[in-house]
């Protein structure tokens, strides 16, 4: 009887124990996104500061990711300005996920500041900076491509979704790249095994086409990235996000403090409010991380060329590996309230 008493007790404390153990632990980021199931892995390719549809498509990713959604894996940087190092740096600590990885485009296009990097910098508030970088280019932050490598080689295959938004030089100089120490793969076999699908804001798909931005000022690695991707591309051309326009009411009303956030700083710095600006970049976000058809449906499968000029030209093909989106003229007011949700984090 009084072993069994003495068992009964060793028990309980044992619970107790365990109990008290688990209140202690801080419940974290991983943690929190280990509870979904099947979370996004992405790497994130941008030219933030040559457009504000960045740094929304920026906020929309840390937002998925925080609420488990995603795991941003890292983020590429394909402006060659080193501001831009310094201002995602601080965003992403300003959002409360410091360290992220970093890659950056050394020669690449756009060296210049533009209408917010350096102003949001240098933005004090109650005499304190609302950007606060911890990395610098000084700081040996790695070359575009070479990063790529090296996150892609350490994700299970065909896990990674890359959503490139700007130019597209890293993701030319990666699938060019050749066998290095990260891989034995050449960077067309790597990305084969590695990435799912490359979800592309670029080409120009509707009436009167012309040569889209992102992919005139670097034409040769548009042209390499849609002639030489081994696996499927998305592509958001230029009148998906001409046609939803993110409301400036959301900058002026959505975030508390507006004054002291980064994005609302950015935004006021980058146009003459009151301003609704294009949703180019935020729609590519979507359709990585929302891939089915409630907000977009897709054109058949097909082949994307760029012509000498930069126009984006499609023929539908089976075996083709391209598609590009289309939007229903009637759900236009769904797609913009889901992306102001998902920058609001709402």
């Amino acid at each position: 009887m009084k072993k069994t008493l003495l068992a009964f007790i060793s028990i309980c404390i044992l619970l107790i124990s365990c109990s008290n153990s688990k209140k202690a632990e801080p419940v974290t980021l991983s943690a929190t996104k280990q509870s979904n199931e099947n979370p996004v892995c992405i790497i994130f390719d941008t030219d933030l500061g040559n457009d504000i549809d960045d740094v929304l498509a920026l906020q929309m990713l840390l937002n998925y990711h925080k609420q488990g959604k995603i795991n941003l894996l890292g983020i590429s940087i394909s402006k060659a300005n080193p501001l831009t190092i310094e201002y995602i740096d601080g965003f992403c600590n300003y959002n409360g996920l410091p360290n992220m990885p970093l890659g950056y485009v050394y020669k690449g296009a756009m060296p210049e500041d533009g209408n917010y990097l350096r102003q949001t910098l240098e933005t004090v508030v109650d005499g304190e900076k609302i950007l606060k970088p911890q990395r610098y280019v000084s700081d040996s932050i790695p070359e575009g491509y070479k990063f790529l490598r090296r996150m892609l080689v350490s994700q299970p295959d065909q896990s990674v979704v890359l959503v490139v938004v700007g130019q597209e030089t890293n993701i030319s100089r990666l699938l060019k790249s050749k066998a290095d120490e990260y891989s034995d793969l050449n960077g067309v076999d790597l990305v084969r095994k590695k990435v799912k699908f490359i979800s592309i804001m670029g080409g120009h798909f509707g009436s009167n086409a012309f040569p889209e931005w992102n992919i005139k000022t670097d034409l040769e690695s548009a042209q390499l990235v849609f002639s030489l991707c081994p696996v499927p591309v998305i592509a958001s051309g230029y009148e998906i996000g001409d046609a939803l326009l993110y409301p400036h009411t959301s900058i002026q009303n959505d975030f508390s403090n507006p004054e002291k956030n980064p994005l609302c700083v950015s935004y006021y710095n980058w146009g003459h409010m009151p301003y609704d600006r294009q949703t180019w970049d935020l729609t590519s976000v979507l359709v990585a991380v929302e891939p089915g058809e409630e907000y977009f449906s897709y054109s058949p499968y097909g082949t994307i060329t760029i012509d000498s000029e930069g126009n984006s030209v499609f023929v539908e093909n089976d075996k083709g590996k391209h598609r590009y989106l289309i939007l229903g003229s009637s759900n236009t007011e769904d797609v913009v309230s889901k992306l102001v949700r998902v920058v609001t984090g709402k």
